[in-house]
């Protein structure tokens, strides 16, 4: 075997066993190139070659399309959707201005308007959560409708409801792509009226 020595060429002495090892070594390198080209002056480089496998770690796991999310989204709104929601949307555009003084001045027609802690509904919006608008409902009253007069000596407090919800979030290496999570949430869906909890029990 020849070996370059500054610029002189010397001849080294290589046992078979060194011979044997060689050869298999320029069996495998002659194999790679012909399998994968680009594989050997890569992994010379100390680089590992890039893949549709490599492609994807790119992709956070969960993450779904803009046209999967449609789908989701559509499917969720038939299952959890309910008309009250939908009507209690409709009421709040109407409910914006309303009072207690107004109320008490009425006590007629829908519930919430007879009630003796009356409400109205306002929109609560969130850009990331599905159902983006939710009608949630607002007191009128800090005290209580009594004799068409608000009594301070009672509180209108509010009646929550469990509702499920979506969650949607962009995905950190693809904002085109969305990781969507369900939650559960408590929403304002009326008022109550009661006695204030500082109210001490006669015996």
């Amino acid at each position: 075997m020849s070996r370059l020595v500054g610029l002189q060429m010397v001849n080294v002495p290589v046992s078979r066993r060194e011979r044997a090892l060689q050869s298999r070594r320029a069996e495998n390198l002659h194999a790679c190139f012909i399998f994968s080209p680009q594989i050997p002056l890569l992994l010379f480089n100390g680089f590992v070659p890039a893949s549709s496998s490599a492609a994807a770690a790119t992709r956070s796991p969960g993450c779904i399309s803009l046209e999967r999310l449609n789908r989701t989204v559509d499917r969720f709104q038939r299952t959890h959707g309910s008309p009250t929601m939908t009507r209690n949307r409709q009421d709040a555009r109407q409910d914006a201005r309303q009072t207690c003084a107004q109320a008490a001045a009425g006590m007629s027609g829908e519930l919430r308007d007879r009630s003796l802690a009356p409400w109205r509904y306002s929109i609560n919006t969130e850009d990331d959560r599905i159902p983006h608008k939710i009608a949630v409902a607002e007191c009128l009253c800090d005290g209580c409708i009594i004799n068409q007069r608000e009594d301070m000596r009672y509180n209108s407090v509010p009646v929550f409801a469990p509702l499920m919800v979506m969650r949607k979030t962009p995905c950190p290496r693809d904002h085109a792509r969305f990781m969507v999570s369900r939650d559960w949430i408590k929403v304002p869906v009326g008022c109550t009226c009661a006695a204030p909890k500082y109210a001490k029990r006669s015996t």
